[in-house]
């Protein structure tokens, strides 16, 4: 019956993503398409590649931080290799979180005798990661509304960034509070009881880890706005390669947003959705749906050089476990 449901959302999320780049493609100019790309210019291409690289590494950086803070001894190589893991299985699986259901699998074989806070390693750095995503795109938006606000469904889009924050904040804050507010003499009939308590009590745990590490916690931040950077600088270069006139700062503002509303989980790897936010956003800006879509597929092409080297390294893992076990008496 899991089985079935599981091939159920699946297929569902499937037929969204069919569904989204089918309105979009009934719609868009493909020859348009077809000749800006041909046109985009390679120099920045190849540089907008090596920026994608270098947000995979801020990346594993961020985590290698948190697995310190949780005391799991894991080499930054290792870490690497598992962030491009989980970079590889992000292209296919729904949503741009997939791919930390593979990190975790591969953390808790790493650390077998550390299961719990290896998962909640990765579970935070997504967390971080998200925050101060959150957070620029709040700070850069907040300037830009004017702007923004020209078109009805990008305000629409801005509030459900402004819910999914809220939304966010509000389990953090439940994960920080709830476990000490059940264990509080009123509420201890309740402590047993209470849904998801068992989770937020190791989500408590794990933050106070966290936050009795403070260096480890501001290394994560710092290497997550590395991170956001390298992805905005590589989409600015994207843009470039295709001569968007978008200033920096006006695309950073749109990814981060963005990326936010892609990585619900309701298509593959963000297709259809991401094309479809970015068509609204860049309307405002004087910029056609052709645009808008060369745009979008040139940005994912570009993230699946690295997704494709994770693959690489995805299988070179399984062939030496598959050897290892081969060997074994």
């Amino acid at each position: 019956m899991g089985n079935i449901r599981r091939l159920g959302w699946l297929l569902l999320r499937v037929g969204v993503s069919v569904a989204l780049l089918a309105a979009i493609v009934w719609r868009i100019p493909w020859p348009e398409i077809g000749k800006a790309l041909q046109a985009a210019r390679l120099a920045w291409l190849l540089v907008a590649i090596l920026l994608a690289g270098a947000q995979v590494t801020f990346a594993s950086l961020r985590w290698h931080a948190l697995l310190g803070a949780q005391e799991i001894a894991l080499s930054l190589g290792e870490t690497l290799s598992l962030t491009l893991i989980g970079h590889f299985f992000n292209a296919f699986l729904p949503g741009s979180t997939g791919g930390d259901l593979a990190r975790i699998y591969y953390a808790v074989r790493v650390a077998p005798l550390q299961k719990a806070a290896a998962s909640l390693s990765v579970v935070f750095d997504r967390f971080v990661g998200v925050i101060v995503l959150l957070l620029v795109g709040c700070t850069l938006c907040l300037p830009l509304y004017p702007l923004f606000s020209k078109s009805f469904l990008v305000r629409k889009a801005l509030l459900l960034f402004l819910l999914v924050a809220a939304g966010i904040l509000l389990f953090a804050l439940l994960a920080w509070f709830l476990p000490r507010l059940l264990r509080q003499r009123p509420f201890r009939l309740w402590e047993k009881h209470a849904p998801f308590h068992r989770l937020l009590e190791e989500l408590s745990h794990a933050l106070r880890r966290f936050a009795a590490d403070r260096g480890a916690t501001i290394r994560a931040v710092l290497f997550s706005l590395g991170s956001h950077t390298a992805t905005f600088g590589f989409a600015w270069c994207v843009a470039t390669a295709l001569e968007l006139p978008i200033p920096f700062w006006i695309l950073a503002a749109i990814l981060a947003v963005v990326s936010v509303l892609d990585a619900i989980p309701i298509s593959i790897s963000g297709l259809g959705v991401r094309e479809g936010l970015l068509v609204l956003f860049f309307q405002p800006l004087g910029l056609s749906g052709a645009q808008a879509v060369t745009f979008s597929l040139l940005f994912f092409g570009t993230t699946l050089f690295w997704s494709f080297a994770g693959g690489i390294v995805y299988w070179r893992r399984k062939a030496r476990r598959s050897a290892e076990e081969s060997r074994a008496p």
